[in-house]
């Protein structure tokens, strides 16, 4: 395990030619604002940078600068790059068709905020009292001595606002407002942004959450709350996994509520988006089960019945709950 720092990564960024960026596959706001910026610095300084993911940018952050940009992974050509830098990806799994790429580079070098991050490149900087990836890519960049342009402010802002439930909750400290302090004088356009981000609702998502609301359950005496969608409310509301972003929070800003979880029926499995307050840690849940994330909000997907799964999770969250969750 090699653990770096930001000066070692500006080395490594000097020394390369060519950069592949990439993120976690269903990049959110976090991630993708996170690499955005990232590739405006970059090709600020020269280099001849490609973004390559798994999955199609998601339709809210298609505003967001050089979006278009963004390369799908699956079916790429072209000779490996010389440094490869991941963002805001916790283990080589959520890499999905951007891995090979990867590991394809001459270096490949990783920074992340999650503290189950399995340290998978050649040169890792983790740092998980970070609220975000933005927060750490914002220090990259000061580290850097970059110019914070307003394309660039408004990919940071999205990035730390997104993994802050546009600062509600995380690692929120005097510092990430020092941060946005630099990225409004920057130019920052935050209302424009902020509501295209955190307030507009597409349609699909909208009726998602009708169905989610209409499933929503108390259980522990209203202290842990369920939703789930199956496959035909997907199939009815024309909507895929994309459209569940931050639904699972409704279940969780309820008066009494400690802990929450959506579970979604995909093709790919049964996905569960995790959420507590402190000081419960889904995290240990969401591990257990091959996930990961925060200790606030995390997921992992699991193989069976949706009914199964729902089930298996109700049992492991109440454990959790009740301070009874012992590996």
């Amino acid at each position: 395990m090699n653990i770096g720092t930001y000066q070692d990564v500006l080395a490594h960024i000097r020394e390369a030619r060519t950069i592949l960026l990439t993120t976690h596959r269903k990049a959110d706001g976090d991630a993708m604002g996170s690499m955005l910026a990232l590739y405006l610095y970059l090709t600020a300084i020269g280099k001849t940078v490609r973004m390559v993911v798994q999955d199609a940018v998601q339709d809210n952050l298609c505003f967001l600068p050089e979006a278009q940009q963004v390369l799908r992974a699956q079916g790429l050509t072209g000779q490996p790059d010389d440094l490869a830098l991941s963002v805001d990806a916790s283990d080589i799994e959520l890499l999905g068709d951007a891995a090979e790429p990867f590991f394809a580079a001459g270096f490949t070098i990783q920074i992340d905020h999650h503290r189950t991050n399995t340290h998978f490149a050649q040169l890792n900087v983790v740092k998980d009292t970070a609220s975000s990836a933005g927060v750490m890519v914002y220090e990259l960049l000061e580290a850097a001595g970059a110019t914070i342009t307003q394309d660039i402010a408004t990919c940071l802002y999205t990035a730390m606002s997104t993994d802050t439930g546009n600062f509600c909750f995380g690692n929120l400290d005097d510092q990430v407002f020092e941060y946005m302090a630099v990225l409004m004088r920057a130019g920052l356009p935050i209302v424009q942004t902020a509501r295209q981000l955190h307030l507009m609702r597409s349609r699909e998502q909208v009726m998602l959450l009708g169905r989610a609301l209409n499933s929503l359950q108390f259980l522990e005496d209203g202290r842990l709350t369920m939703m789930q969608l199956t496959a035909q409310d997907f199939a009815e509301c024309v909507a895929s996994c994309e459209h569940t972003e931050r639904i699972v929070n409704y279940a969780l800003n309820l008066p009494g509520v400690e802990m929450c979880f959506l579970a979604s029926e995909l093709h790919e499995g049964i996905k569960f988006g995790l959420r507590s307050i402190a000081p419960h840690d889904v995290s240990l849940v969401a591990k257990h089960f091959g996930g990961g994330g925060h200790a606030l909000a995390a997921g992992c997907t699991m193989q069976g019945t949706l009914q199964d799964c729902v089930d298996i999770m109700k049992n492991a969250l109440t454990r959790l709950l009740n301070g009874q969750w012992h590996l």
